[in-house]
């Protein structure tokens, strides 16, 4: 008898969605982090017999994000002190929305490469039941003060809009590297907020203030409930376990070195204070 998963046995059993929390401020930096964070909790059985290899069986986590807003405005203190914006969510900043999520090499496939459990280590007897669960934390932050090449002037934050969708999904990988994903669930997480410092040209940390946007959507979050088996959106489900060049983690990193590079199209400069459409 080979070893094999009992039908219907994956599950998530607790699902905990992450809220967006007021920024913070340090460094120099508007911090955005959620509190609490994203917690998941989830299970899966395995029938076999003792004599049965279990070496290289696998319970994880797989993470997908498919939507990104990401955008920082800034602007000088005085009209001919310029402006400027700063897209991190579209190419050539970011070249892609759909990725893998994961805190170690992509090609880890696991979120986490320390979180799958392989169940050779579990004492007694088949069945066996493999508990997992996974955290997640998606935050940005933003220079409070970015110098604009084009006048030499500070140009101040005035507002950032942040959104991230993601599904995460329980999964099984077996010896030979198949995966069989188990049940998955989508969330998401949003801030909008304007910043205003109380003196020039110098502020600290401790002279911004962040007040929240009032929009509908502008600082708020969502977690929709488990859903059995393998999610079959088309818009990301090519990224779950195939091989790709760099995670959501690398894609956020090349961003935001993207836009603060002079010259680079996602960081616009303006000699003078200019609105600018923010879709784009």
């Amino acid at each position: 008898m080979a070893i094999s998963i009992i039908p219907g046995s994956g599950k998530i059993t607790k699902i905990q969605g992450a809220q967006g929390a007021a920024p913070t401020f340090s460094g120099g930096n508007a911090n955005f982090a959620p509190n609490p964070t994203m917690h998941v909790e989830g299970e899966v059985s395995f029938n076999g017999l003792a004599t049965d290899p279990v070496l290289g069986w696998q319970v994880g986590w797989i993470q997908a994000q498919w939507v990104e807003t990401n955008w920082g405005n800034y602007k000088g203190q005085h009209y001919n002190d310029g402006s400027m914006f700063l897209q991190r969510g579209r190419p050539p900043a970011r070249v892609a929305q759909g990725c893998r999520d994961t805190s170690g090499l992509v090609g880890t496939i696991f979120t986490d490469p320390t979180d799958p459990k392989e169940f050779q280590l579990l004492t007694g007897p088949f069945p066996k039941t493999v508990k997992v669960q996974s955290n997640d934390p998606p935050g940005e932050n933003y220079l409070l003060i970015e110098n604009n090449s084009k006048t030499g002037k500070p140009n101040f934050l005035q507002e950032v809009q942040l959104e991230f969708h993601f599904c995460t999904i329980l999964t099984v990988r077996t010896p030979g590297g198949a995966f069989h994903h188990q049940a998955h669930f989508y969330w998401n997480v949003h801030w909008q907020y304007t910043f205003r410092p109380s003196t020039f040209p110098n502020p600290t940390d401790a002279q911004w203030t962040a007040t929240a946007g009032t929009g509908h959507l502008a600082n708020t979050s969502g977690v929709g409930p488990a859903i059995a088996g393998a999610p079959n959106d088309n818009r990301f489900t090519g990224v779950l376990t195939t091989p790709q060049t760099n995670s959501c983690v690398d894609l956020a990193t090349l961003s935001a070195t993207a836009v603060h590079t002079v010259g680079n199209a996602c960081r616009r400069e303006f000699a003078v204070i200019t609105d600018v459409d923010v879709r784009h």
